[in-house]
Protein backbone atom coordinates (compact mmCIF):
# COMPACT_ATOMS: atom_id res chain seq x y z
CA UNK A 1 0.00 0.00 0.00
CA UNK A 2 2.86 2.37 0.87
CA UNK A 3 4.48 1.61 -2.47
CA UNK A 4 1.17 2.42 -4.27
CA UNK A 5 0.92 5.80 -2.53
CA UNK A 6 4.54 6.55 -3.42
CA UNK A 7 3.77 5.69 -7.04
CA UNK A 8 0.56 7.75 -7.30
CA UNK A 9 1.71 10.82 -5.38
CA UNK A 10 3.90 12.27 -8.17
CA UNK A 11 0.93 11.94 -10.55
CA UNK A 12 -1.68 13.49 -8.25
CA UNK A 13 0.28 16.51 -7.00
CA UNK A 14 0.66 18.22 -10.43
CA UNK A 15 -3.05 17.72 -11.15
CA UNK A 16 -3.96 19.20 -7.76
CA UNK A 17 -1.70 22.18 -8.35
CA UNK A 18 -3.28 22.86 -11.78
CA UNK A 19 -6.75 22.61 -10.23
CA UNK A 20 -5.91 25.07 -7.45
CA UNK A 21 -4.36 27.56 -9.87
CA UNK A 22 -7.34 27.39 -12.24
CA UNK A 23 -9.79 27.94 -9.40
CA UNK A 24 -7.90 30.95 -8.12
CA UNK A 25 -7.48 32.66 -11.49
CA UNK A 26 -10.14 35.27 -12.34
CA UNK A 27 -12.54 34.37 -15.12
CA UNK A 28 -12.24 36.27 -18.41
CA UNK A 29 -14.91 39.02 -18.42
CA UNK A 30 -17.73 39.18 -20.94
CA UNK A 31 -17.21 42.61 -22.46
CA UNK A 32 -20.08 44.81 -23.64
CA UNK A 33 -19.11 47.87 -25.68
CA UNK A 34 -21.22 50.97 -24.98
CA UNK A 35 -21.07 53.66 -27.69
CA UNK A 36 -23.22 56.52 -26.44
CA UNK A 37 -23.30 60.34 -26.44
CA UNK A 38 -21.76 61.56 -23.19
CA UNK A 39 -21.28 65.06 -24.62
CA UNK A 40 -23.37 67.17 -26.99
CA UNK A 41 -27.09 67.56 -27.66
CA UNK A 42 -28.17 64.07 -26.56
CA UNK A 43 -25.74 63.69 -23.65
CA UNK A 44 -28.55 63.47 -21.08
CA UNK A 45 -29.81 60.27 -22.72
CA UNK A 46 -26.36 58.73 -23.10
CA UNK A 47 -25.36 59.47 -19.51
CA UNK A 48 -28.53 57.88 -18.19
CA UNK A 49 -28.03 54.84 -20.41
CA UNK A 50 -24.54 54.25 -19.02
CA UNK A 51 -25.75 54.62 -15.43
CA UNK A 52 -28.55 52.10 -15.92
CA UNK A 53 -26.16 49.60 -17.54
CA UNK A 54 -23.58 50.13 -14.78
CA UNK A 55 -26.15 49.28 -12.11
CA UNK A 56 -27.16 46.04 -13.86
CA UNK A 57 -23.52 45.00 -14.32
CA UNK A 58 -22.75 45.70 -10.65
CA UNK A 59 -25.75 43.65 -9.48
CA UNK A 60 -25.03 40.72 -11.78
CA UNK A 61 -21.35 40.59 -10.92
CA UNK A 62 -22.14 40.74 -7.19
CA UNK A 63 -24.10 37.49 -7.65
CA UNK A 64 -21.39 35.64 -9.54
CA UNK A 65 -21.69 37.07 -13.04
CA UNK A 66 -23.00 35.15 -16.05
CA UNK A 67 -22.02 31.47 -16.29
CA UNK A 68 -19.37 32.26 -13.70
CA UNK A 69 -17.87 35.14 -15.71
CA UNK A 70 -18.10 38.83 -14.77
CA UNK A 71 -19.58 41.43 -17.12
CA UNK A 72 -17.49 44.44 -18.10
CA UNK A 73 -18.61 47.67 -19.80
CA UNK A 74 -16.17 49.30 -22.22
CA UNK A 75 -17.50 52.83 -22.81
CA UNK A 76 -16.92 55.28 -25.67
CA UNK A 77 -18.39 58.77 -26.21
CA UNK A 78 -19.61 59.12 -29.79
CA UNK A 79 -20.83 62.74 -29.25
CA UNK A 80 -23.83 61.85 -31.49
CA UNK A 81 -21.46 61.60 -34.46
CA UNK A 82 -22.10 58.70 -36.90
CA UNK A 83 -18.44 58.70 -37.99
CA UNK A 84 -17.26 58.28 -34.40
CA UNK A 85 -19.92 55.62 -33.89
CA UNK A 86 -18.48 53.59 -36.78
CA UNK A 87 -14.90 54.10 -35.56
CA UNK A 88 -15.60 53.10 -31.96
CA UNK A 89 -17.92 50.20 -32.84
CA UNK A 90 -15.32 48.63 -35.13
CA UNK A 91 -12.54 49.28 -32.61
CA UNK A 92 -14.48 47.73 -29.74
CA UNK A 93 -15.29 44.57 -31.69
CA UNK A 94 -11.91 44.05 -33.33
CA UNK A 95 -9.51 45.39 -30.68
CA UNK A 96 -11.41 45.06 -27.39
CA UNK A 97 -13.14 41.79 -28.29
CA UNK A 98 -16.53 42.92 -27.01
CA UNK A 99 -19.30 40.34 -27.11
CA UNK A 100 -22.08 42.86 -27.82
CA UNK A 101 -22.67 46.56 -28.47
CA UNK A 102 -24.92 48.90 -26.47
CA UNK A 103 -26.14 52.19 -27.98
CA UNK A 104 -26.22 54.71 -29.57
CA UNK A 105 -29.00 57.39 -29.36
CA UNK A 106 -29.58 59.19 -32.68
CA UNK A 107 -31.08 57.35 -35.65
CA UNK A 108 -28.19 58.22 -37.98
CA UNK A 109 -25.73 56.78 -35.46
CA UNK A 110 -27.93 53.70 -34.97
CA UNK A 111 -27.94 52.93 -38.69
CA UNK A 112 -24.16 53.41 -38.78
CA UNK A 113 -23.59 51.07 -35.82
CA UNK A 114 -26.04 48.52 -37.20
CA UNK A 115 -24.03 48.21 -40.40
CA UNK A 116 -20.89 47.42 -38.39
CA UNK A 117 -22.75 45.01 -36.10
CA UNK A 118 -24.15 43.13 -39.10
CA UNK A 119 -20.82 43.08 -40.95
CA UNK A 120 -18.96 41.75 -37.89
CA UNK A 121 -21.87 39.54 -36.70
CA UNK A 122 -22.10 41.17 -33.29
CA UNK A 123 -25.35 41.59 -31.29
CA UNK A 124 -26.37 45.24 -30.86
CA UNK A 125 -28.75 46.56 -28.20
CA UNK A 126 -30.52 49.91 -28.67
CA UNK A 127 -32.50 51.51 -25.84
CA UNK A 128 -34.03 54.85 -26.86
CA UNK A 129 -37.03 56.22 -28.81
CA UNK A 130 -36.86 56.02 -32.58
CA UNK A 131 -39.03 56.02 -35.71
CA UNK A 132 -39.55 52.25 -36.05
CA UNK A 133 -39.16 49.89 -39.02
CA UNK A 134 -35.46 49.19 -38.53
CA UNK A 135 -35.02 45.44 -38.45
CA UNK A 136 -31.76 43.51 -38.53
CA UNK A 137 -30.99 40.02 -37.20
CA UNK A 138 -28.25 41.62 -35.08
CA UNK A 139 -30.28 44.57 -33.73
CA UNK A 140 -32.49 44.57 -30.61
CA UNK A 141 -34.60 47.73 -30.08
CA UNK A 142 -35.90 48.40 -26.55
CA UNK A 143 -37.57 51.50 -27.96
CA UNK A 144 -40.77 53.45 -27.85
CA UNK A 145 -41.77 53.83 -31.50
CA UNK A 146 -44.67 55.92 -32.90
CA UNK A 147 -47.24 53.16 -32.33
CA UNK A 148 -46.39 53.08 -28.63
CA UNK A 149 -47.41 56.62 -27.83
CA UNK A 150 -48.93 58.54 -30.73
CA UNK A 151 -51.89 56.23 -31.34
CA UNK A 152 -52.93 56.21 -27.63
CA UNK A 153 -52.48 59.92 -26.86
CA UNK A 154 -53.91 61.68 -29.93
CA UNK A 155 -57.52 60.58 -29.15
CA UNK A 156 -56.98 61.58 -25.51
CA UNK A 157 -55.77 65.05 -26.55
CA UNK A 158 -58.57 65.52 -29.07
CA UNK A 159 -61.16 64.69 -26.43
CA UNK A 160 -59.66 66.55 -23.48
CA UNK A 161 -57.64 69.44 -24.93
CA UNK A 162 -58.40 70.30 -28.55
CA UNK A 163 -58.28 68.95 -32.09
CA UNK A 164 -55.96 71.47 -33.80
CA UNK A 165 -52.34 70.22 -33.82
CA UNK A 166 -49.04 71.88 -34.69
CA UNK A 167 -45.96 69.66 -35.18
CA UNK A 168 -42.45 71.00 -34.59
CA UNK A 169 -39.26 68.96 -34.44
CA UNK A 170 -35.75 68.30 -35.64
CA UNK A 171 -35.14 67.89 -39.35
CA UNK A 172 -34.14 64.23 -39.41
CA UNK A 173 -35.71 60.81 -39.75
CA UNK A 174 -37.24 60.28 -36.27
CA UNK A 175 -39.28 63.53 -36.16
CA UNK A 176 -40.28 63.08 -39.81
CA UNK A 177 -41.66 59.59 -39.20
CA UNK A 178 -43.28 60.76 -35.96
CA UNK A 179 -44.93 63.59 -37.87
CA UNK A 180 -46.36 61.19 -40.46
CA UNK A 181 -47.90 59.06 -37.73
CA UNK A 182 -49.32 62.08 -35.91
CA UNK A 183 -51.02 63.21 -39.14
CA UNK A 184 -52.55 59.76 -39.61
CA UNK A 185 -53.90 59.63 -36.05
CA UNK A 186 -55.25 63.19 -36.16
CA UNK A 187 -57.14 62.35 -39.36
CA UNK A 188 -58.75 59.39 -37.56
CA UNK A 189 -60.21 61.69 -34.89
CA UNK A 190 -61.23 64.24 -37.57
CA UNK A 191 -58.82 66.77 -36.16
CA UNK A 192 -56.75 69.38 -37.97
CA UNK A 193 -53.03 69.75 -38.62
CA UNK A 194 -52.45 73.50 -38.38
CA UNK A 195 -48.78 73.37 -39.32
CA UNK A 196 -45.69 71.19 -39.62
CA UNK A 197 -42.20 72.62 -39.22
CA UNK A 198 -38.70 71.16 -38.84
CA UNK A 199 -35.49 72.76 -37.64
CA UNK A 200 -31.74 72.21 -37.58
CA UNK A 201 -29.81 71.29 -34.45
CA UNK A 202 -28.43 74.11 -32.31
CA UNK A 203 -30.86 76.90 -33.20
CA UNK A 204 -30.66 79.70 -30.62
CA UNK A 205 -33.70 81.83 -31.46
CA UNK A 206 -37.12 80.19 -31.84
CA UNK A 207 -39.13 83.43 -32.12
CA UNK A 208 -40.08 82.83 -35.80
CA UNK A 209 -41.35 79.33 -34.97
CA UNK A 210 -43.33 80.63 -32.01
CA UNK A 211 -44.93 83.25 -34.26
CA UNK A 212 -45.97 80.50 -36.69
CA UNK A 213 -47.50 78.47 -33.88
CA UNK A 214 -49.36 81.53 -32.58
CA UNK A 215 -50.82 82.43 -35.97
CA UNK A 216 -51.77 78.81 -36.73
CA UNK A 217 -54.53 78.76 -34.11
CA UNK A 218 -53.38 75.34 -32.87
CA UNK A 219 -54.22 74.36 -29.30
CA UNK A 220 -51.86 71.35 -29.15
CA UNK A 221 -48.14 71.46 -29.93
CA UNK A 222 -46.46 68.13 -30.66
CA UNK A 223 -42.82 68.89 -29.85
CA UNK A 224 -40.20 66.46 -31.19
CA UNK A 225 -37.13 68.36 -30.02
CA UNK A 226 -35.45 66.39 -27.23
CA UNK A 227 -32.31 67.33 -25.35
CA UNK A 228 -30.65 70.71 -24.93
CA UNK A 229 -32.48 72.36 -27.86
CA UNK A 230 -35.77 71.26 -26.35
CA UNK A 231 -34.76 72.84 -23.02
CA UNK A 232 -34.07 76.13 -24.80
CA UNK A 233 -37.31 76.03 -26.81
CA UNK A 234 -39.51 75.48 -23.75
CA UNK A 235 -37.90 78.41 -21.95
CA UNK A 236 -38.51 80.70 -24.92
CA UNK A 237 -42.07 79.44 -25.34
CA UNK A 238 -42.90 80.34 -21.73
CA UNK A 239 -41.76 83.92 -22.29
CA UNK A 240 -43.73 84.29 -25.54
CA UNK A 241 -47.19 85.92 -25.59
CA UNK A 242 -49.64 83.49 -27.17
CA UNK A 243 -52.93 84.99 -25.90
CA UNK A 244 -54.32 81.46 -25.55
CA UNK A 245 -53.48 78.19 -23.82
CA UNK A 246 -51.44 75.73 -25.86
CA UNK A 247 -50.94 72.19 -24.60
CA UNK A 248 -47.38 71.00 -25.24
CA UNK A 249 -46.63 67.29 -25.65
CA UNK A 250 -42.83 66.93 -25.58
CA UNK A 251 -41.67 63.55 -26.86
CA UNK A 252 -38.71 61.99 -25.00
CA UNK A 253 -39.10 64.54 -22.20
CA UNK A 254 -38.05 62.87 -18.97
CA UNK A 255 -36.84 63.61 -15.44
CA UNK A 256 -33.67 65.31 -16.71
CA UNK A 257 -35.87 68.23 -17.82
CA UNK A 258 -36.57 69.02 -14.16
CA UNK A 259 -32.95 70.03 -13.57
CA UNK A 260 -32.46 71.75 -16.93
CA UNK A 261 -35.67 73.78 -17.34
CA UNK A 262 -37.37 75.97 -14.72
CA UNK A 263 -40.65 74.68 -13.32
CA UNK A 264 -42.71 77.52 -14.81
CA UNK A 265 -41.52 76.72 -18.34
CA UNK A 266 -42.33 73.05 -17.76
CA UNK A 267 -45.69 73.55 -16.08
CA UNK A 268 -48.39 71.50 -17.81
CA UNK A 269 -46.12 69.92 -20.44
CA UNK A 270 -47.11 66.32 -21.17
CA UNK A 271 -44.90 63.39 -22.15
CA UNK A 272 -45.48 59.69 -22.81
CA UNK A 273 -42.89 57.00 -22.03
CA UNK A 274 -42.54 53.39 -20.89
CA UNK A 275 -41.09 54.34 -17.49
CA UNK A 276 -41.18 57.19 -15.02
CA UNK A 277 -39.33 57.22 -11.71
CA UNK A 278 -42.50 58.22 -9.87
CA UNK A 279 -44.48 55.15 -10.92
CA UNK A 280 -46.27 53.56 -8.00
CA UNK A 281 -45.48 49.90 -8.55
CA UNK A 282 -43.06 47.40 -7.05
CA UNK A 283 -40.82 47.16 -10.13
CA UNK A 284 -40.30 50.93 -10.34
CA UNK A 285 -39.80 51.37 -6.61
CA UNK A 286 -37.17 48.63 -6.42
CA UNK A 287 -35.32 49.94 -9.46
CA UNK A 288 -35.27 53.53 -8.16
CA UNK A 289 -34.13 52.42 -4.69
CA UNK A 290 -31.28 50.33 -6.11
CA UNK A 291 -30.31 53.10 -8.51
CA UNK A 292 -30.09 55.66 -5.70
CA UNK A 293 -28.18 53.22 -3.51
CA UNK A 294 -25.60 52.74 -6.27
CA UNK A 295 -25.40 56.21 -7.86
CA UNK A 296 -26.40 58.39 -4.91
CA UNK A 297 -29.64 59.66 -3.42
CA UNK A 298 -29.74 62.68 -5.76
CA UNK A 299 -29.13 60.73 -8.97
CA UNK A 300 -31.76 61.31 -11.67
CA UNK A 301 -33.57 58.16 -12.85
CA UNK A 302 -35.09 58.04 -16.34
CA UNK A 303 -36.54 55.69 -18.94
CA UNK A 304 -33.12 55.56 -20.63
CA UNK A 305 -31.62 54.31 -17.35
CA UNK A 306 -34.31 51.64 -17.09
CA UNK A 307 -34.12 50.47 -20.71
CA UNK A 308 -30.37 49.96 -20.66
CA UNK A 309 -30.56 48.30 -17.24
CA UNK A 310 -33.14 45.86 -18.61
CA UNK A 311 -31.09 45.22 -21.75
CA UNK A 312 -28.14 44.02 -19.67
CA UNK A 313 -30.45 41.62 -17.83
CA UNK A 314 -31.83 40.35 -21.14
CA UNK A 315 -28.28 39.67 -22.33
CA UNK A 316 -27.69 37.71 -19.12
CA UNK A 317 -30.90 35.70 -19.53
CA UNK A 318 -30.18 34.82 -23.16
CA UNK A 319 -26.57 33.75 -22.44
CA UNK A 320 -27.74 31.53 -19.60
CA UNK A 321 -30.47 30.07 -21.80
CA UNK A 322 -27.83 29.34 -24.45
CA UNK A 323 -25.49 27.75 -21.91
CA UNK A 324 -22.47 29.40 -23.50
CA UNK A 325 -21.19 32.84 -24.54
CA UNK A 326 -21.99 32.78 -28.24
CA UNK A 327 -23.46 35.70 -30.17
CA UNK A 328 -25.45 33.66 -32.66
CA UNK A 329 -26.96 31.51 -29.91
CA UNK A 330 -27.76 34.66 -27.95
CA UNK A 331 -29.77 36.01 -30.86
CA UNK A 332 -31.65 32.72 -31.20
CA UNK A 333 -32.58 32.71 -27.51
CA UNK A 334 -33.47 36.39 -27.03
CA UNK A 335 -36.92 36.50 -28.74
CA UNK A 336 -39.90 35.79 -26.47
CA UNK A 337 -37.97 36.61 -23.30
CA UNK A 338 -40.00 38.62 -20.78
CA UNK A 339 -38.88 40.67 -17.81
CA UNK A 340 -41.34 41.29 -14.94
CA UNK A 341 -44.99 40.29 -15.09
CA UNK A 342 -48.55 41.55 -15.31
CA UNK A 343 -48.91 45.28 -16.09
CA UNK A 344 -45.13 45.74 -15.76
CA UNK A 345 -44.18 43.06 -18.31
CA UNK A 346 -41.53 43.97 -20.87
CA UNK A 347 -41.68 41.44 -23.72
CA UNK A 348 -39.13 40.99 -26.51
CA UNK A 349 -40.74 39.79 -29.73
CA UNK A 350 -39.53 37.91 -32.79
CA UNK A 351 -39.18 41.19 -34.71
CA UNK A 352 -36.60 42.29 -32.08
CA UNK A 353 -38.90 45.03 -30.77
CA UNK A 354 -40.86 45.19 -27.53
CA UNK A 355 -44.37 45.20 -26.16
CA UNK A 356 -44.08 47.88 -23.48
CA UNK A 357 -46.22 49.32 -20.68
CA UNK A 358 -46.86 52.97 -21.55
CA UNK A 359 -47.80 55.97 -19.42
CA UNK A 360 -48.83 59.58 -19.98
CA UNK A 361 -47.27 62.03 -17.52
CA UNK A 362 -47.32 65.77 -16.92
CA UNK A 363 -44.91 68.26 -15.37
CA UNK A 364 -46.73 69.74 -12.39
CA UNK A 365 -45.26 72.13 -9.80
CA UNK A 366 -41.69 70.96 -10.32
CA UNK A 367 -42.56 67.25 -10.48
CA UNK A 368 -43.22 64.76 -13.27
CA UNK A 369 -46.41 62.89 -12.40
CA UNK A 370 -48.11 60.02 -14.20
CA UNK A 371 -51.66 61.02 -15.09
CA UNK A 372 -52.76 58.04 -17.21
CA UNK A 373 -51.82 54.39 -17.60
CA UNK A 374 -52.00 53.62 -21.31
CA UNK A 375 -51.57 49.86 -20.78
CA UNK A 376 -49.20 47.51 -22.57
CA UNK A 377 -48.89 48.66 -26.18
CA UNK A 378 -48.14 46.05 -28.86
CA UNK A 379 -47.06 47.65 -32.17
CA UNK A 380 -47.38 45.77 -35.43
CA UNK A 381 -44.46 43.65 -36.64
CA UNK A 382 -41.55 45.94 -37.50
CA UNK A 383 -40.13 43.58 -40.11
CA UNK A 384 -42.92 44.13 -42.61
CA UNK A 385 -41.37 47.19 -44.25
CA UNK A 386 -37.77 46.00 -44.18
CA UNK A 387 -37.72 42.30 -45.04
Amino acid sequence: MGKLRSYLLPLILPLLAVSLVSCSQPQTPIKIGAVLPLTGTFAVYGEQAVRGAELAVEQINAKGGVLGRPLELVIRDNATDPAKTVKYSRELILNEDVFALLGPVSSSSRYAMSEIATELRTPMFYGIDYEGRHYSPYLICYSTIPEHYIAPIVPYLAENVGSSFYIFGYDYIWPHRMSQRIVEEVEKVEGEISGIEFTAFGVKDYAPVLEHIKSSGANVLMLILPGSDGFNFLKQMKAFEFEREIQVVAFAADETYLSNVDSQSLQGVMTALHFFSGLDNAVAREFVQNYHRFHGADAVVTYSSKAHYDLIYLIKAAIEKSGRVDGEQLLINLPELTLYSGEDAVHLRNDHHFDLPMYLAQFQQGELNVIRNLGIIKPEDQRSATE
